[in-house]
């Protein structure tokens, strides 16, 4: 995995996932995706057991991947190389942190309607990509923006 998405604290990992998977989303999306990762950390199984090892394992967040899209990729860890700057210029990235630095504290309730959920999904590029993980019995939950949520 990348040094540089590596050497940020969690919060700003975690706001800057929630950026880059629903930066154009509603607050109510962005809110969702923090809830899918603090699950996925709590869970403490195959997901990771932090904050930091759920979004850096690998095939989970297409931002943190080369593979996933080169372009995409490249522009994640100049945000991330050149954090003071581009938080300063971002104000996406800005509200991303805060709702990060408070779905940890607890001032932002996790979404209830998600809680145990830990897969979420573009639906048009799962049309494009035929998730696997989707014919293990997973059920759609909730959709909020381009985003669905499952159980």
């Amino acid at each position: 995995m990348n040094e540089v998405l590596n050497s940020l604290y969690e919060w700003q990992l975690m706001g800057l996932c929630i950026e880059r998977e629903a930066g154009g989303e509603s607050y109510e999306g962005r809110v969702a995706v923090g809830t899918v990762i603090l699950e996925r950390a709590d869970k403490k199984g195959w997901f990771g057991k932090t904050i930091r090892e759920v979004i850096l394992k690998k095939w989970q967040f297409s931002w943190t991947m080369k593979e996933a899209g080169q372009a995409y990729y490249k522009e994640s860890i100049f945000i991330a190389a050149n954090w003071n700057s581009e938080y300063g210029k971002r104000k996406s990235l800005r509200e991303c942190c805060d709702i990060a630095l408070k779905m940890v504290s607890g001032e932002i309730p996790r979404d209830p309607d998600l809680v145990g959920c830990y897969n979420y999904l573009n639906p048009e590029v799962a049309a494009k990509t035929k998730a696997d993980w989707l014919s293990h019995g997973m059920k759609a939950v909730k959709v909020i923006g381009k985003h669905e949520f499952f159980i």
